[in-house]
């Protein structure tokens, strides 16, 4: 992994949600093994771990790329019969989008045709590429993102918790007898695992992410204020 490459973005919104996922694997084994506690061993572990996030988003393209596409909210935001926005606001919008470029012109006589639909969605494009430097649409991007990641590793999430509390557990048995003599280290792993997998299964939600991916849309919109210059 290139550490130079990580913007804000990428550690906020891909390289956090990838360490969440896969946090139970180095606790789990730190508990149970004491010889990977060792400096060397655990900067192994570790650097493998951090490796192996290059794959994640290969994983949440293809997890994703089977699931039904996520609506446009930012074309639907500007849209005749969407009311997100009231009509003097939105006639505002219309009218600097046209400005902005020919290939807008539709915008200054917007209707409900399927080429102004497509217009719309040309213009997300356009909003995304100009706005990178705004604070504002990009600190809802990463919000957007950060849910979105989070809820394509949610299946492998609570995989990966599964397996690491069911290791805790049998782990225990074997060595002790039984759950009653779990030491404590291996006890907080069970709980930490257990806690994650709560998170996965009822702390991420297409409602979350609809949420996240409304107000990154609103805000989007409302950066089109900032291109009349």
């Amino acid at each position: 992994m290139k550490l130079e490459l990580l913007d804000a973005y990428n550690i906020r919104a891909r390289l956090s949600t990838n360490i969440i996922l896969l946090a139970p694997f180095a606790i789990t084994l730190f508990s149970i093994f004491e010889e990977a506690r060792s400096f060397a061993t655990s900067s192994v572990v570790l650097f493998v771990l951090l490796a192996f996030t290059n794959y994640v988003p290969t994983m949440q393209r293809r997890l994703i790329g089977r699931k039904k596409a996520f609506p446009n909210y930012v074309a639907e935001m500007l849209s005749q019969k969407d009311s997100t926005f009231d009509e003097v606001s939105k006639t505002r919008y219309y009218k600097i989008l046209a400005s902005l470029d020919s290939a807008f012109s539709l915008f200054e006589s917007p209707d409900d045709s399927e080429k102004f639909r497509l217009c719309c969605e040309s213009a997300v494009l356009y909003l995304r590429s100009h706005t990178r430097e705004n604070k504002l649409v990009q600190e809802e991007n990463i919000n957007y993102g950060f849910c979105k990641n989070l809820l394509a590793n949610k299946p492998a999430g609570i995989i990966v918790c599964s397996i690491c509390s069911l290791l805790a557990v049998c782990y225990s048995i074997n060595k002790f007898g039984s759950l009653q003599d779990m030491p404590s280290q291996i006890c907080f792993t069970f709980l930490t695992n257990m806690a994650l997998l709560f998170f996965w299964v009822f702390g991420i939600t297409i409602k979350t992410l609809e949420l996240s991916a409304k107000q990154y849309a609103k805000t989007l919109i409302m950066a089109i204020d900032t291109l009349k210059n």
